[in-house]
């Protein structure tokens, strides 16, 4: 297997082929709310299978991690972007941390990312009244792990400036939400300023990012401008091109 390429296939065949390390891991996983059928999410995965069981969820999302841990290092870290279902209600995040620590991996930090977007903020529940209020969520989590070091072992030279630094170490981050998603083709990417900060923050240049739901390769395009290799894995062939072409972008614009 090759790095630098977005591979059409499932991450729980794909990072089995892996036969070098992986030194950080960026993505967001489906966060299996029915996309596409809800009432807030008109467009879904033209893929995937978004209203699996929650015993099936969990399950997959275990078999992911468990096979990206064995191609990490002992440094290895991995930073996983999700959203608490329900407002609020179904906390998400928990059942993730729950599975990582399980695997074996350890918490590096949460960090709370401030989208100032809510798309349902009309859902009030019993509206001024305490009788059953709702609370919609206008953040994410963005929860970091590392494998068994938290100290990166391996040496490398880093790309962060001073400024950036200072204000990426709080664990609130304050950015909007991808605006181009109908553009994109895609309807649950991040902006590039997530894998932005992740990449500079977690990794040296020269490092290996993997993304296992590459989506249409927002985690891969920001490591290419950033000169880190990236691999990734996406079960859709029309997202997988979209990729490509962002990607070939990078070479074809020099930035």
């Amino acid at each position: 297997m090759e790095k630098n390429q977005i591979y059409n296939e499932s991450c729980l065949t794909g990072i089995e082929k892996i036969d070098f390390p992986v030194h950080l891991v960026i993505t967001s996983p489906p966060y299996n709310v029915d996309l596409g059928n809800n009432k807030l999410n008109k467009r879904g995965y033209d893929t995937h299978n978004d209203n699996m069981t929650s015993g099936e969820y969990h399950h997959f999302i275990s078999e992911t991690f468990r096979k990206i841990w064995n191609v990490q290092e002992d440094d290895g870290r991995v930073c996983i972007n999700v959203g608490d279902r329900k407002n609020g209600e179904d906390p998400l995040h928990n059942d993730i941390i729950n599975i990582m620590h399980q695997i074996g991996y350890k918490s590096y930090t949460s960090i709370v990312w401030h989208k100032h977007q809510v798309g349902n903020r009309t859902s009030w529940g019993s509206f001024n009244s305490p009788s059953c209020p709702s609370f919609p969520v206008p953040f994410e989590y963005i929860l970091c792990f590392y494998k068994n070091s938290k100290k990166l072992i391996h040496k490398g030279v880093s790309d962060l400036v001073k400024q950036e630094f200072i204000d990426w170490s709080l664990s609130l981050w304050n950015f909007p939400p991808e605006t181009g998603m109908r553009k994109l083709g895609h309807p649950a990417a991040f902006p590039e300023e997530l894998p932005k900060r992740l990449v500079k923050m977690f990794s040296w240049v020269g490092d290996t990012i993997l993304d296992p739901f590459s989506g249409v390769g927002t985690t891969a395009l920001v490591a290419k401008k950033l000169d880190r290799n990236y691999i990734g894995f996406e079960i859709s062939p029309e997202y997988v091109e979209i990729s490509n072409k962002r990607l070939d972008s990078v070479v074809k614009n020099g930035v």
